[in-house]
């Protein structure tokens, strides 16, 4: 849903609510507890003339998951309609005519079917974060940033930059308010500078991972000291195993993520 599509913040709310099951009325009390207040008083803003505060307004960005550009809009509305001068309003709607056609611009803007630059692949690149982001939106359970940021223990601040992010450049999208997989590869080949950081980002992760000592997690790490043909034929085998692992989770319902590193290196 595109905000710059309305000109009423109350609008917006009502129609994110209704978007959900139930016409959002678990989402209701979720917001109140977010804004530490009632969901009756949410509703009396929603359905009457009352108004959110701008410090409560700015709250509720925060929770729909809304990018800068997008919360600036959402503010501006609400302080248009709190406004009680005519000429006041007259000013604050000129901006909301202004903000409105620029916001509607930028989202057609966003290209559609493009390679990454170098300067976004090094963003991309820069973190794991930007990549399991963009895996965990194809599971049913991950909705929004704040769905991800309790699913990584990660600020909601930092993701809702990095959702921005991946929505910005295609790689992630937002559909019926249920954060999606985006249409972009993002795929490096071996001589590419930013592979390098690829494989550090998530073999740290993966140190990180086995200080937890879960069950369902496998480590395998094996110096040896092999034949030449031996070391040639497990690197020849290698390659088919990672068809046979892609054959295998390619064609497979997104219910769960998991991350494979292999390495096998002369040292």
């Amino acid at each position: 849903m595109n905000i710059f599509e309305f000109r009423d913040y109350k609008d917006f709310v009502s129609h994110w609510l209704k978007d959900h099951p139930k016409a959002g009325r678990g989402q209701l009390k979720k917001m109140a507890d977010h804004l530490r207040v009632s969901t009756t008083l949410i509703s009396q803003v929603l359905r009457a003339d009352k108004h959110f505060s701008l410090e409560t307004a700015a709250e509720i960005t925060e929770y729909l998951s809304l990018n800068e550009k997008e919360s600036e809009y959402f503010l501006l509305l609400v302080e248009h309609q709190r406004a009680g001068a005519f000429r006041l309003k007259k000013i604050l709607l000129k901006k909301i005519d202004r903000e409105q056609q620029a916001g509607t611009q930028l989202q057609n803007r966003i290209a559609k079917d493009r390679e990454l630059t170098d300067e976004e692949k090094m963003q991309f690149y820069s973190s794991w974060m930007f990549s399991a982001i963009r895996i965990l939106s194809a599971l049913p359970e991950i909705k929004n940033a704040k769905s991800v940021s309790e699913r990584l223990h990660l600020p909601l601040g930092i993701v809702n930059e990095a959702v921005h992010f991946l929505i910005e450049k295609n790689l992630c999208k937002m559909e019926n308010n249920k954060l999606t997989y985006g249409s972009y590869r993002t795929h490096i080949g071996k001589d590419s500078p930013f592979v390098v950081k690829h494989h550090q980002n998530w073999r740290l992760k993966g140190f990180q991972s086995m200080e937890l000592r879960r069950d369902e997690d496998l480590f395998f790490t094996q110096p040896m000291a092999l034949s030449k043909e031996a070391a040639e034929k497990i690197r020849l085998l290698l390659p088919g195993i990672i068809q046979d692992l892609h054959a295998i989770s390619g064609p497979s319902e997104s219910e769960t993520v998991r991350c494979l590193n292999i390495d096998f290196f002369e040292y």
